[in-house]
């Protein structure tokens, strides 16, 4: 394990990597290696929080989840009750957005370069000419939750961090995780993206995580990310019912082997479930595999259009410790 990570932390020049591995009765295996801070040379800690991307969605999703228990909204509601304009809306229904069949597109604009939720949902909007029938196919498209996002707000009455934090971080004691409402990152962690005009690693810590919102605006560490993977992966939260639709997943649209499938906010990757997560500067899995009860956290802090490195590395984790259950 040591010298898998330190061959990829040197072949991918990534700054820093820590990484969580827990598997009862055999062991565990936490490691923080390489830099927090390119600029003061400072060494990276297990307990500092980072962006956790995408990851966002699977708190997102079992809150929508929740509210559906709790008979404040249904699946089958249709986008039109809160956004009439939007392209579709009569059609798109709360579940094809949570299993990313609404057939919306992204914008091409990067999130993090717009201003708000509403901008980027205009900038999808204005591509509508461009968006398949829903439920045709799965296609990881951000802009889902987004939305979802601001459905939990508008229907719970609360800010979305808010209500995640009441539904889910606190019945986990997940105290190290919040959903942001400023660019700051808390610690003194520091991301860090390929710049092609200088050719060197440029700081991107912070950025406007409002227009990216329930798609990937939220942070966390290695700790809370173990609790969590267990929680969302087994339905601590949810009633079984509920927690048996959400993962009817399906194949996602993409070319080549080993695709993952998607269910309701869940990612399955073979026997593994969990969600991989990217943001300027940041690179992380969360992966649990029940039938060992184990569990793997990954955080890089680099991530750019040239690299989203924790998913090799995750991969190269998978291959040494659980072999038979990874595909060759």
């Amino acid at each position: 394990m040591d010298g898998a990570i330190a061959e990829q932390m040197r072949e991918k020049d990534l700054p820093g990597v820590a990484v969580g591995v827990w598997v009862p009765g055999e062991g565990r295996y936490v490691v923080a290696r390489g830099k927090a801070n390119l600029k003061s040379g400072e060494k990276r800690d297990l307990h500092e929080p980072f962006r956790i991307g995408s990851i966002t969605k699977t708190f997102v999703a079992t809150a929508i989840l929740q509210l559906v228990e709790e008979g404040r909204l249904s699946k089958t509601e249709k986008l039109a009750k809160w956004y009439p304009d939007f392209p579709n809306a009569d059609k798109i229904t709360i579940e094809h957005l949570l299993r990313m069949q609404s057939g919306i597109v992204d914008p091409h604009e990067p999130f993090e370069q717009l201003s708000s939720p509403e901008e980027v949902m205009e900038a999808t909007a204005r591509l509508g000419g461009a968006f398949l029938a829903p439920g045709q196919r799965t296609e990881y498209r951000n802009v889902n939750y987004l939305i979802l996002g601001e459905i939990v707000s508008k229907v719970s009455g609360n800010d979305t961090g808010d209500q995640i934090e009441k539904s889910i971080l606190k019945p986990l004691g997940m105290k190290d995780t919040v959903y942001p409402t400023n660019n700051h990152l808390p610690g003194d962690l520091h991301g860090y993206s390929y710049d092609v005009s200088s050719g060197d690693l440029k700081d991107t810590t912070s950025f406007n995580t409002a227009p990216v919102g329930g798609a990937g605006a939220m942070i966390s560490d290695i700790s809370d990310l173990k609790t969590w993977a267990k929680a969302v992966c087994t339905g601590r939260l949810l009633k079984p019912e509920t927690q048996r639709a959400r993962f009817e997943t399906e194949p996602i649209a993409i070319e080549g082997p080993g695709s993952p499938e998607y269910g309701e906010g869940i990612m399955k990757v073979g026997k593994f479930c969990g969600h991989q997560g990217t943001t300027p500067g940041f690179s992380s899995d969360m992966w649990y595999l029940p039938e060992e009860d184990a569990t793997i956290i990954v955080n890089v802090n680099r991530a750019d259009y040239v690299l989203d490195p924790s998913i090799p590395l995750t991969g190269t984790i998978a291959r040494i410790l659980f072999p038979k259950y990874v595909e060759s």
